[in-house]
Formats: structure tokens, sequence, C-alpha cells
């Protein structure tokens, strides 16, 4: 069982039935499709979710370090740990994804947002920036903890935002690749 931060409850945040992209035996997912069983009441086969679903917390429900008022759905911050693409150096620690779901440009000038990459990329934590791509399509992604963002982050937060600011740009002209799922018979994308 995954500890929870206290006093963080989903509510009719549907984040997590929207935006990864999900491809078990279980239960499949195309990245952007809203799942079939989320409804505006919540999931509607809760009790009987599968358990890729039961066991799954998002950064904000799992860590009290994320700041309390970013629950995906009221930030635009869907937050995700994993170990996927994180370079040798990190020793094999969980990064975290920040994806940017809502207003992206406006996420990344927020001062809390900017605090926040900056002390994970100080804290040597293994930080990525992500973008979801249209419905099918993988999510765009790139790396926080390169040399120009430790940087800037010695420099102050104005230079922080420009390289975020930067990192936008790149995702704008990003092209997105379509994902083959490998179990379409468990497929619950609507």
């Amino acid at each position: 069982m995954v500890a929870l931060a206290p006093g963080r409850e989903c509510g009719t945040c549907n984040a997590c039935c929207v935006f990864p992209l999900i491809d078990s035996p279980e239960i499949s997912k195309a990245s952007g499709a809203v799942c079939c069983h989320s409804k505006a009441a919540g999931c509607d086969i809760y009790e009987t979710r599968p358990g890729l679903c039961s066991r799954f917390f998002c950064g904000w429900r799992r860590n009290d370090k994320i700041p309390a008022d970013w629950r995906p759905d009221r930030s635009g911050i869907f937050i995700t740990f994993g170990t996927e693409g994180v370079p040798p150096q990190f020793g094999g620690a969980s990064a975290l994804t920040l994806m940017l779901v809502d207003n992206p440009l406006k996420t990344v000038r927020q001062t809390d947002f900017l605090n926040f990459v900056a002390n994970c990329v100080a804290g040597r934590v293994p930080v990525f920036l992500a973008l979801p791509g249209p419905k099918g399509m993988q999510a765009a992604s790139l790396l926080l903890n390169e040399p120009q963002m430790e940087a800037a982050v010695k420099q102050n937060r104005g230079a922080v935002r420009l390289l975020l600011e930067q990192a936008l740009k790149r995702f704008a002209t990003h092209t997105y690749v379509p994902y083959a799922m490998a179990y379409e018979s468990a497929d619950v994308s609507s």
C-alpha cells in the first residue's frame, strides 16, 4: 500500500482517468481519452475497478511536499512518479513528471511552480516537464535537470522561468508519436 499525504482526497478530480496512457492486460486507455467509466460523480465501477486503478495515486495524493493547492483539476498539473527515462547519474531514483494539462504558459510563470522546479533541480531530484499529446499520441517530455537549468536555479527564478518558457516553445514544434496499444482488447477509451 502506498502512503498518502494526509488530508488529500481526489474529490471530483478525474485527471488520472484522462491524461495517462494505460496499456496493460487489466485495463488499457489511450492517452488523452477519457475512460468510459469516468462520470461526473466519479468512477461508475469504483467498487470493482481494476487493481491497476485502485493502486494508482497521483503525486499530489502521495507526497505532502507537493503544494496542497496543486490538485490536478485545480492546478492543471498532473504529477506522476517513475523511473522510466531517468539517466543513470541519478542512481535509480524515481523522477517526478510534471504534466501541464491546463494553460502551460500560465503554470510555468507561477512563483510556486518556479520554486518547486528550482528546489527539485537544486536537490538533485530528477524532474521531467511534460505535455499530453493529442488523443492516442505519446506525451512530450524533457528532463529539466540539465546544466542550463542547474545554472539558472543558482541565478534567479526569472532565469528558471525563461528556460521553462523555451521548453514550451520546443513542445510547440514537437512531433507527437502515435502509440500502438498492446492490449486493445482491454481498451476503455471513450
